[in-house]
Formats: C-alpha cells, structure tokens, sequence
C-alpha cells in the first residue's frame, strides 16, 4: 500500500488542471497596512487569484470617507500578478484627496472576472491611510556603524523620507574634512549621500560615497541636512543638524571558509570595500603576499591579486578561487595546486583618481584538493519528451532518481551533483537534460566542449546550447542529453540502433503512445490501477538509469575521460564500463534491468578519477 501511495504522489506532482470552463476560485486579499502616502507612492495588495487579461479582469475600489465626505471609487491597479496587486498614487487619485492631503478610512474592495464567466466574485478588507503632499522633510539624528569607511552606511531618523517614483532623499553634509596624515583641512559643501534604504517614513540608510568625503582617513565636523526631490524638481530641507564623525581606512577582517578549493567562493569581510562600479569609478582590489607551500613540495615565494565576483556591501565581498593556464599549459594561480599559503592580505581601493591601501593582515590559509560540482539542468523539452514515454505523472521521482543515479556512479569521489547551481562555488559544470537532439543525430547525449581536458583543468563548462568551436572542429555543436533518442533503442523505431531490442518495448510499452497506440499513459492525476504499480516502478527506474548513466558518461567525457591516450572511450568492451563505446553498452546494461548491475568506472578510468578527486571511494575492478 505504501507503494501505490508514493505512485499517487508522482501521479498528481506536475500536474495543472485545464482552467477552460472551470470555475475560478474566489479571490482572498490579506489584511493591508499603508505607511502615509505621497504623489507617486506605490500600494501593494497581497492575495490570490487575481487575474489580468486576457485571462480575466481585476477591479479594486475604495469604498469609505475622505475627511468627512463619503468616497467611492476605482483605483485602477498599475500591475496584476496572481497573488499581488500594485497600486500607484496617480494624480488622478491625489485629485480625489483635498488640497494639502487627507485621510481614506473604510474599505478596499477587490472584485475579480473571469473571461468567460459573466460575474465576478469580489473580497474586501479595511483600510485606512493619509495622503498629503511631500512634507518638508525632518532630520532628528544621524547614527554611525562601528566602523566609518568610504562605502559605509549611516543611518537617518527623522521624518518625511521619500524614494523610488515618490523622489529622492539625500543626506547632504557642510563642513570641513581635516586628513589624518598632514593636517590639511578641505572644505565640505553640499556633499550629498543618496538615501539606499528606506525603512519608514522615519528611517533609512544613506551611502557615504567615495566623492564625499573622499577615501583617506580623517575627520568631518559640520552639519547634516536631509533633503528631497520630488519628481518635479521641487527640492525641500530640513534645518541643519551638528555631525561629526571620523572615517577610518579600508581593513581586511577574515578570510572563510579555510580551507578553499580550485573554483570555490571565498568571502572577505572588512570595511570601507567599494562595488565595481565603471559609472562611479569605484573598485575594490584584494592583493595577498607571502609563501606558499604546495602539498610534499618546497616553499615558494607568491603574489596575487583578486578582483571581487560579487560585492555584497561595503563589509563583505565574494573572491573566487580561480586558476588558469600558463604558457606550458599547466595551471597557475591561487588555487592551482593544494597546499598552505601564510602571508599578508590588504584592500586597494579605488575611487576616481583617487586610491587607498589598508594595513596588511597576516594570513594562513589553505588550498583543498580540488572538487568538480554539477548542476543538471530541465529544459522544457525533458518534460515534452516524458510525455512521449507517457510518464508525465512521475517527473518528480523520476529527477530524484537521475540525481540518484548520478551521485551513485561519483560514489567516494569529490564529485558532486544537484538540481541547482552551487551557490558557494564560481566554476562548475552545467548538463542541460532535454527532448530531441538539435544535432537531428537522435545522440543519446554529447560533451560539446572542445578537445580533451585531461586533468580536468577547466571546471567551468557547458553541456548544452551550441558551441561554436565544437562546430568549427566538424563535431555536433549541441550538447546535453537528449531523452527522445532513448527511442532509437526501440526495435519499432524508423532508424533504429544497433543496440534496439524488444525488451525496450517492453518496459515502456504499456505507458509510452509512441511505442504503442494502445498504451494508457500514467495520468497527471488521479488514482493509478494498483496492477501497474510494478510496470511502473520498473519503467521510472529503467528510464532514470539510462538518463543518469548518459549524464555521468558525458561527465566523465568532461572529466578528461576515457584515461587512454587519443581515445574517447574504451578501445574494448570492458563488460560493464562506464566509459565504453555505445555499441558496447547494451540496453539492458544502460538501464540496470533485469539483473543487470549499473555500470561503473573501471580500472584505469577509476584509478583516473580517484587520483583528481578520491577521498576514500575503493577502485572498482
């Protein structure tokens, strides 16, 4: 019973109704909260089961007093999503409000349409809020982070904060900034920060910018004003607030995670770091110094720099461990070969013509031995072509069983497969899993990178789209795994393999339409005859095995494999290899059916792979 259960699930996973004459559910709408609007503000109403055209329409109404005068009327939304409305304070709607502002309280009423349904069903919630012209903003305080650097961000409390379609806020500064390295004292007018965050009317972030104050360390004294912009160009001031604060240099803090491997992310944390940002001229550059001892060889001397992937925020940054090729084609560069580097690491940083250096931060950090992650991406194609084995119903098992298959045939080795990208490493391995085979060669799957990488030197590559100089070497230029050629296997086929046996037909006949106009494929929902449970357990399984092994084959192919000088695969049938030539890879081998073990990397192809990524994984035979 628990068997037919699961079926049920795969059964019902994927599956979306027919809306067509169906009858809409009724609309919901949460409880709505709105801070005190202004010209150009933005609502957001959240629910569900709204609808745009030409699915439908969705009407949104006020329904209450304005001041002491009735209201009722549309507020059109600006946006129609299925769960979000988006509401824009229009001129149309300020009109609506007295001169100077008012209060709205009573009710938002939402009534949603069908396109072919003449009635609509409606929701409502209460709602309350206050409109007015943009206030003349207030500045009651300005507080400081811990550590003031060029980049960092100040807070702002006061009132009347406005950003995005409403205007713009700044935090202008009027003083003078004297420099801790020779006294000079520069005057300070009119040094605007950009508001970045606003939480509130009342609060917010602005962005010390690099051109304010400039990047070397010294000390502001003057006054703060908090200023905004409406769309219209009308500027308005806050009265002046005493501000003094001192910015510090730019410091490294950490380096994580210790170890790293070859095309991880590592993460610097400090202060004063800078976005790469060609419009500002800003940049951040990370330079490490020291001694670098490779795993059982001597010490050398080494330098390096880093430009960030990712800036984050002015406290932390995305490196990544990357190598490249050097002119005898070996790799060189952080991260090229295992071992400990102990040095000294500071910040550069760059604004305009203007740079500034932190104080080295003595460093130990090691290099791991080097990883390779794969990223199995669904192309809509997978799912046309499991209709044609009509096992749309399993989808959701079938994956898990391919990413299964996947991880069981790297068992023991640093090679590790997901359904999403890793998001703590910069260079990995994509597969794209699709129907046909843009190639029209019905290929099962393909390595479209070019040449033979053998060492693995190259982490980042793409099993898919069309490479243009694998089409310029005379190779098929598409590459991934293509699940409608597994047809080609089917003696039935109009060009059948080499490999084609009626067992083929067996197992996904009784689902598959294009193998059998009689087949009944496996529903996207409802109950499964519990007398197809075992065809079916046997078809998902003998379909994830030979997607998977494809995938791992076509993997080991970008891997550097087969671990034979000039040649691709195994020159012989090695019974079982993973790396055999497809004709030495039967159907039944391919699916692991009746009896049949998976098949694995053998002898030198494993001994190849446990000497890059072994971590304890026993050779197989």
């Amino acid at each position: 019973m628990a068997a037919l259960c699961a079926l049920a699930v795969w059964a019902c996973d994927g599956g979306v109704p027919d809306p067509e004459g169906a009858v809409v559910p009724p609309p919901t709408l949460n409880p709505v909260t709105v801070e005190p609007l202004v010209p150009g503000s933005r609502v957001v109403l959240i629910g569900s089961g709204f609808l745009a055209p030409p699915a439908g329409e969705t009407v949104v109404r006020l329904v209450g007093r304005i001041g002491e005068a009735p209201a009722d009327f549309e507020w059109p939304p600006s946006a129609v999503g299925a769960s979000q409305l988006r509401l824009a304070v229009t001129d149309d709607v300020a009109a609506r409000f007295p001169a100077g502002g008012g209060r709205f309280d009573g009710r938002v009423q939402v009534t949603v349409r069908a396109a072919d349904q003449p009635a609509g069903q409606a929701v409502e919630a209460l709602l309350g809020f206050g409109l007015s012209d943009a206030p003349t903003p207030t500045l009651a305080a300005v507080t400081l982070p811990a550590i003031v650097a060029p980049g960092a961000r100040l807070g702002v409390e006061g009132d009347g904060l406005i950003d995005g379609s409403e205007g713009r806020s700044f935090l202008a500064l009027d003083g003078t900034f004297t420099a801790d390295a020779d006294g000079r004292v520069d005057p300070i007018a009119d040094a605007r920060l950009p508001l970045v965050q606003r939480f509130d009317r009342q609060t917010g972030e602005v962005y010390l910018r690099p051109g304010a104050l400039g990047l070397a360390p010294g000390r502001f004294d003057g006054a703060a004003r908090l200023i905004t912009i409406t769309p219209d160009g009308t500027a308005r001031a806050s009265g002046p607030r005493r501000l003094a604060l001192t910015q510090g240099p730019p410091r490294v803090v950490a380096l994580t995670p210790d170890p790293a491997a070859r095309g991880q992310i590592i993460r610097l944390r400090g202060a004063g770091l800078l976005p790469g940002d060609p419009n500002a001229e800003t940049a951040t550059v990370v330079r490490a110094e020291g001694q670098f001892t490779p795993a059982g060889l001597p010490t050398e001397a080494v330098r390096f720099t880093f430009v960030p992937e990712r800036w984050l925020d002015h406290t932390d940054v995305q490196l990544a461990v990357r190598s490249v090729r050097g002119p005898d084609g070996a790799l060189v560069g952080f991260g090229a070969r295992p071992g400990r580097f102990e040095g000294q690491v500071q910040v550069e940083l760059f604004a305009g013509q203007e740079r500034a250096l932190s104080t080295p931060v003595p460093v130990r950090f090691d290099i791991g031995p080097p990883a390779q992650f794969v990223y199995l991406r669904y192309l809509p194609g997978f799912r046309d072509g499991l209709a044609q084995f009509g096992l749309a119903g399993a989808e959701a098992e079938l994956r898990a069983q391919i990413l299964a298959v996947c991880r069981r045939d790297f068992a023991g080795l640093r090679v590790h497969f997901d359904e999403l990208p890793p998001s703590d490493w910069a260079e990995y391995v994509t597969v794209e899993i699709g129907g046909p085979d843009p190639n029209g060669r019905d290929l099962f799957g393909l390595d479209n990178s070019p040449g033979k990488d053998t060492g693995n030197l190259v982490l980042n590559e793409l099993l898919g789209g069309l490479n243009a100089e694998t089409v310029a070497g005379g190779s098929p230029g598409y590459g991934g795994v293509f699940i409608e050629s597994f047809f080609a296997l089917s003696p039935g086929h109009p060009n059948p393999v080499a490999l084609a046996e009626p067992l083929f037909d067996e197992v996904f006949g009784p689902f598959s339409p294009r193998i059998n106009p009689a087949a009944v494929p496996l529903p996207a929902g409802g109950p499964l005859d519990p007398d197809r449970g075992p065809a079916l357990t046997r078809a998902v399984g003998a379909l994830a095995n030979l997607v998977g092994s494809t995938v791992t084959h076509e993997v080991g192919h970008v891997l550097g494999l087969a671990a034979v000088p000039g040649e691709w695969h195994n020159p012989s049938d090695t019974d079982g290899g993973l790396m055999d030539q497809g004709l030495d890879r039967p159907f039944a081998e391919r699916a692991a059916l009746d009896g049949h073990p998976p098949a694995q990397f053998r002898g030198a192809n494993r001994a190849y792979l446990q000497a890059l990524f072994g971590d304890g994984g026993a050779p197989a035979p």
